[in-house]
């Protein structure tokens, strides 16, 4: 079932209208720390030919710091009789923004074609081992479920149109046993243990009847995330479906993202803005995925031998992380610093590529300097906005694009779930990932390498998720975050990761906040005010 909980984050293919049998057809809640925010329904048909077609349409509504924030998402699978896949498409809607993913087997090799709003793209997955269908995984499962003795475990591959990716799956007969769920009702039947590359280190336990029906799931990344078989359709009230399971109708406990965050111990008064360090202590079963995306965030943003420097101009160090007797990391000391921006803050640093030439940048770099599916760097109001910030001599001032791209989003909301450069310079809508996007737009354009980062960002009630920017120079990289221009008041961050806004994939941010808020808690050890 976490094939399921992909869909949590993140124009179909023909299908000839010839005769066709209905196999099966069924209803789930889906839970967030036992709030429900919305159901699942996956209906199965088989063609007169053979061919499996399998419909799964999900409705989810949850809250973004009060914001209503509306997903649907109908995928459509279709597979040869022996489970081969043929086919998947999938659309997925984001309070009116809309990206199609259309996935099709074609000389030994998957091809992904993308497309949003204007954007399109094509990508080719090679096919070592060839994913499977949902109703063949099914089979495969049920078959497991009811003849242990016969087969344990279960490894296949799918492919998940939120990643873009074929996932490997590998499913494990625990025995019977029972499973509480946020209710506080128990599921008592066959458990089984799910692990996956597109969730690393997280362990979905899943418990089935003895028919091999699937009753009940929870996956812990951070906080519980659980789907709930029901008997029937929740949205007209039939019979068999609980009071607690909740209906589209109903929603009243919606789930406010809000609500995830890392507390931090010793905020108290403390006045964000006019603070310039911070050093934190972290701890929880999160901490050795925080210690990972800070070792890699370090080495990004330390000066290379040689480059120039500022004292205090490094927004992450690690200062210490102590492992346990397993040799994982119990504790982490991070130590946090507003950041002042490339080779000081203010000053113009040079446009590289129009100054010298785009092959003078390093080939690591040079997709950093590329236009792409989010990003249309040929749109001429790119090159009316840079006109406010160039300086002489083909350089560029980094701080007076944060400020344009703060300045030029006028309407700071929360409607949009990832916008692209068209939808932003038309609106002048949106919120981190917006501005984030823009300023990266603007960057590339003027010949700066740049992109995407993402982390925790230091508020009064504790980490919550943000997205900034990055840019090199100096042989290193810099951030900038147009939604806070100058740092002010919220300059304390926690990479990660990164992403490139030229490509469509954007699962990676919600998955790694989500393994890590929840799973660690901090506290403030030492503060440097202004």
């Amino acid at each position: 079932m976490k094939r399921l909980l992909l869909l949590l984050f993140l124009p179909l293919l023909t299908y000839t209208a010839y005769a066709q049998e209905k196999l099966e057809e069924h209803w789930y809640s889906l839970q967030l720390e036992g709030k429900t925010v919305g159901f699942l329904h996956q209906t199965t048909w088989q063609s007169e030919e053979g061919l499996i077609r399998s419909d799964i349409e999900q409705t989810m509504e949850i809250r973004r710091f009060g914001f209503p924030f509306f997903m649907t998402q109908t995928d459509v699978w279709i597979e040869a009789e022996e489970g081969a896949l043929v086919s998947v498409s999938s659309e997925l809607d984001m309070n009116g923004q809309r990206q199609w993913v259309e996935a099709r087997i074609i000389e030994g090799e998957l091809r992904v074609q993308i497309r949003g709003g204007e954007q399109a793209e094509e990508i080719f997955l090679p096919l070592e081992n060839e994913p499977r269908g949902l109703h063949a995984i099914d089979r495969e499962i049920a078959a497991m479920i009811t003849n242990p003795a016969a087969k344990e475990q279960f490894d296949y591959r799918l492919f998940s149109p939120e990643t873009m990716k074929i996932e490997e799956f590998r499913m494990r007969i625990l025995g019977p046993g029972e499973l509480a769920d946020s209710q506080g009702r128990t599921h008592r039947g066959v458990l089984v243990e799910e692990r996956s590359t597109s969730l690393p280190g997280v362990v979905t336990t899943e418990v089935y009847d003895e028919q091999a029906k699937f009753l009940y799931s929870k996956t812990p990344v951070g906080l519980a995330l659980e789907i709930l078989r029901l008997e029937g359709d929740p949205r007209r009230g039939q019979d068999g479906v609980s009071a607690e399971a909740g209906s589209m109708e109903d929603l009243a406990a919606v789930f406010d993202v809000a609500s995830l965050t890392v507390p931090v111990r010793g905020l108290g008064d403390l006045s964000l803005e006019s603070t310039r360090a911070l050093t934190v202590l972290f701890r929880g079963p999160g901490v050795g995925i925080l210690h990972g995306a800070a070792c890699s965030a370090e080495e990004d943003l330390t000066p290379q031998p040689g480059a120039r420097t500022e004292a205090g101009d490094i927004p992450l160090r690690i200062v210490s992380a102590t492992t346990d007797d397993r040799g994982e990391v119990g504790e982490l000391v991070l130590e946090l610093r507003s950041s002042r921006g490339p080779a000081g803050r203010g000053d113009s640093i040079p446009a590289t590529a129009h100054r010298l030439g785009a092959e003078a940048i390093p080939p690591e770099l040079q997709r950093y300097l590329e236009g792409g599916f989010h990003l249309d760097l040929e749109d001429p109001r790119l090159e009316e906005l840079l006109d406010r910030c160039h300086a002489d001599g083909g350089t560029v001032s980094p701080s007076c694009l944060e400020r344009l791209a703060d300045r030029y989003i006028r309407n700071k909301s929360l409607a949009f779930g990832f916008a692209g450069l068209d939808e932003i310079l038309e609106s002048r809508e949106g919120d981190c990932t917006e501005h984030a996007l823009l300023l990266t737009a603007l960057l590339r354009k003027a010949g700066v390498p740049s992109r995407l980062a993402y982390g925790l960002i230091m508020t009064e009630v504790g980490f919550i998720g943000h997205a900034w920017v990055e840019l090199h120079s100096d042989a290193r990289w810099h951030w900038l975050d147009p939604s806070f221009p100058a740092g002010r008041p919220y300059g304390l961050k926690v990479r990660l990761g990164v992403m490139d806004p030229a490509e469509p994939v954007w699962a990676s941010l919600s998955l790694d906040l989500l393994k890590v808020i929840g799973n660690v808690e901090a506290e403030i050890m030492d503060a440097e005010i202004r």
